[in-house]
């Protein structure tokens, strides 16, 4: 699992990248950042609850900002 989430992460970074600096369009960096921002949520909402708080939620255009 946490292999698969580093792999996510780094495709997520590097589309963010590519995306930034204009060689890939917008939707083509949408399909490749999604799994990684689904996966964080997920996540994210697993690790609040534990600690009793409000999960914090990221999408794509947060992500690429």
């Amino acid at each position: 699992m946490l292999k698969e989430r580093k792999d996510l992460n780094d495709k997520a970074f590097e589309a963010r990248h590519l995306y930034k600096i204009g060689m890939i369009s917008r939707e083509e960096a949408k399909e490749k950042i999604d799994p990684y921002v689904k996966v964080f949520n997920k996540t994210s909402k697993e690790v609040a609850k534990k600690y009793d708080q409000r999960p914090k939620l990221i999408n794509f255009s947060i992500f690429v900002r």
